[in-house]
């Protein structure tokens, strides 16, 4: 049954993401939100950028609706990491209205992490996980535990965001992870997470129609924060319940589990960073150094340069999926 409620929210999703993009794309037309072309981005001419709300859309009516529909009950913690992924979306959608500096968008998007870090349960990684080296190293460890899930998940969605450089990339490299997400929380017994993920991949899915090349809107920051932020929580929650479902002693190797998932967007973020400290620019200085741009200058076309990227992602997927076969 829980296969069939999952292949129902996925076909729903993606009708309501499809169907949404086109009174987003009026609305942003009519209020001016639009992308203007700059050089080192893919298409030109202006193009509505706040496409994220039919992801948004897509995934929340698509999951609420047929849980009432089919009723399913949802636990509580699906609809607290809606809201705080709401709240995300709302940084990047402010973003694309008013064009927001790179510094005060961190700060809001730490401070919404450490809500969540307070709200949501296994939001840290499993190297974490039931140390007691008494009260005053516990208390470190805590704080330490903070400071690495608000740089990972800040990280993450900034990543995915950045990886919004190509028609189609993003939402195609985001169904790939949620599918694979999906397919998870299936092993491990989660079907509210299963459901979950594979409401987002259907809104991405039902999105991507409209943005792969040439691409009639833009996910913008909105749709961006939203699928990195809920990438970053839902990797960190399948890791922490891995280690107590499938009870694999070694939480270290768990803690890894993330970093493989989402690698390809991880390493291309750490060597942009470092390329611009290198060539002394600030780390959030825009330039054509992303892996999309580097295998297009390379001579790889524009199909090909996706379908790499996509492949790499699929292999990441897959690695997780296997160890948990096992």
């Amino acid at each position: 049954m829980i296969v069939i409620n999952c292949f129902i929210v996925f076909i729903v999703s993606i009708i309501i993401s499809y169907i949404a993009v086109s009174p987003v794309r009026s609305f942003g037309l009519k209020y001016g939100i639009i992308d203007k072309y700059e050089k080192r981005k893919d298409y030109k001419g202006v193009i509505v950028r706040i496409g994220g709300i039919s992801i948004l859309l897509g995934s929340f009516i698509s999951i609420f609706l047929c849980a009432f529909l089919l009723n399913i009950r949802l636990d509580n913690q699906i609809i607290e990491l809606s809201i705080l992924s709401l709240i995300f979306f709302l940084i990047g959608f402010l973003d694309d209205v008013f064009s927001i500096k790179p510094k005060p968008r961190l700060a809001f998007q730490a401070f919404t992490t450490l809500i969540a870090f307070n709200v949501l349960e296994n939001l840290s990684f499993p190297l974490f996980r039931d140390l007691n080296f008494g009260n005053h190293i516990n208390l470190i460890l805590l704080i330490l535990s903070l400071i690495v899930t608000v740089i990972w998940i800040t990280g993450v969605t900034n990543a995915i965001n950045w990886t919004d450089g190509l028609d189609g990339l993003a939402g195609g490299v985001s169904v790939v992870l949620y599918s694979g997400l999906f397919f998870i929380f299936l092993s491990l017994d989660l079907y509210d997470y299963a459901l979950y993920s594979i409401s987002i991949a259907g809104a991405c899915y039902g999105f991507l129609v409209h943005n792969y090349r040439p691409a009639t809107i833009l996910m913008g920051d909105g749709g961006s924060y939203f699928l990195g932020f809920n990438l970053a929580a839902l990797s960190l929650i399948a890791s922490n319940n891995i280690v107590s479902i499938a009870e694999i002693a070694n939480p270290l190797t768990i803690s890894l589990f993330p970093f493989i998932l989402l690698g390809i967007p991880i390493i291309d973020m750490f060597f942009v960073i470092l390329k611009r400290i290198f060539n002394a620019k600030s780390p959030f200085y825009p330039d054509r150094n992303h892996l999309h741009h580097r295998l297009l200058s390379s001579g790889i076309n524009y199909k090909a340069t996706i379908f790499i990227i996509l492949i790499l992602n699929i292999i990441c997927v897959s690695i997780i999926y296997l160890f948990l076969s096992k």
